[in-house]
């Protein structure tokens, strides 16, 4: 399934499809029904190099069916979002997941809830989530060698900033980018970023973007980073804790989330470049084993789970920095480098890993 990038007419036609199905089989005495591809698991999505975490041709549905109790109140919150976005597309508006929960706290419950069924229906709809003019909150930030402007023609230069420039939530917002960079370093947290800014890591190695996502990335965030490597072609780094969680962080920049399978043609940098921290850098620069820490039960689970995903190639470089993570039963943070000096990772780390070409 390829997503449109169909102008707001087309989005409002297959809403009115959907609500015209569901007229009707009620007219027809039939049972409605809504349905949408299931991303439940590692089994029911597929692997594209060129792409990552994708919908397979075949695909197994989820069936929303006001016949059964379990998912009429889906049904509902489904409906409710729909007619949401059809009134936000028809008056060019935009709003926050925020203002749709506030709009019906007692359906939805919770925020979580929104989050999930703004996913679902733009996966029935076929469309990317930020055509639905329903944005999330952005906490990305930005700095260094790129400016762009916004969707009210102003400027925006993330070279003149001390601590990020706010990523914004749309693309709309992300017009005309422009950059003399040699390459992007995203960074997994928003302390690693401010360190970097601190230390004018940009001003001693070069032209460079760096960006931080604060954590497991919002579409925001990834939108950017996938726009700039569409259209300059820069080798893409991840510097990220070499633990568990960092990993995880890194594979939903590189090929994605299954629960975004049905967008990640948009979202993803497949040549995005794992620099660390390594499991071999552990081993490497004799990190003392009073700044590490032990895995726990639930990290070598999801070190395992990692191994068996598609994406995950036996005996490759990759999985052998996994393996070697889980032989030693040890994790490290982006800040146990500070052991070795405070400016360690900006003026020494970074650039022998970038120039001496050590990442997998």
């Amino acid at each position: 399934m390829t997503l449109s990038r169909f102008p707001s007419e087309e989005i409002l036609r297959r809403i009115e499809t959907v609500c015209m199905n569901v007229t009707e089989s009620i007219a027809k005495g039939e049972v409605p029904e809504l349905s949408y591809s299931s991303r439940s698991s590692w089994e029911v999505v597929s692997f594209n190099e060129q792409v990552g975490i994708v919908l397979p041709e075949e695909r197994k549905l989820v069936r929303v069916r006001l016949d059964n109790k379990q998912s009429v109140k889906s049904f509902g919150k489904i409906t409710r979002v729909l007619n949401i976005v059809y009134k936000l597309i028809q008056e060019d508006r935009y709003c926050t997941k925020r203002d749709i929960y506030y709009q019906s706290p007692d359906m939805f419950g919770s925020q979580s809830v929104i989050d999930n069924v703004v996913d679902n229906v733009a996966c029935m709809l076929e469309v990317s989530r930020w055509k639905l003019h329903i944005l999330a909150t952005c906490k990305g930030l930005v700095a260094g060698d790129l400016q762009f402007y916004d969707g009210q023609g102003r400027h925006v230069d993330c070279n003149r900033t001390k601590m990020g420039v706010q990523i914004p939530a749309h693309d709309k917002d992300m017009l005309y980018l422009h950059t003399d960079a040699q390459l992007v370093l995203v960074v997994e947290k928003d302390a690693t970023f401010q360190n970097l800014l601190t230390e004018d890591f940009c001003e001693h190695f070069g032209k460079v973007i760096i960006i931080t996502g604060k954590g497991f990335p919002d579409v925001g965030t990834r939108l950017l980073l996938r726009k700039i490597w569409d259209k300059f072609k820069l080798p893409v780094f991840a510097v990220v804790d070499a633990d568990p969680h960092g990993i995880e962080i890194m594979l939903v920049y590189k090929y994605g989330s299954k629960n975004q399978a049905f967008e990640n043609q948009h979202l993803t940098v497949p040549g995005l470049k794992w620099l660390g921290i390594l499991p071999t850098d552990i081993v490497k620069l004799s990190l003392q084993k009073n700044s590490l820490q032990s895995l726990s039960d639930g990290d070598l689970q999801k070190l395992t789970d990692i191994l068996q995903r598609p994406y995950t190639t036996p005996h490759s470089s990759f999985a052998l920095q996994v393996e070697m993570m889980i032989q030693s039963g040890l994790k490290a943070e982006l800040q146990c480098l500070d052991s070795l000096d405070s400016s360690y990772l900006a003026r020494v780390y970074l650039p022998s890993k970038i120039h001496g070409g050590d990442w997998i």
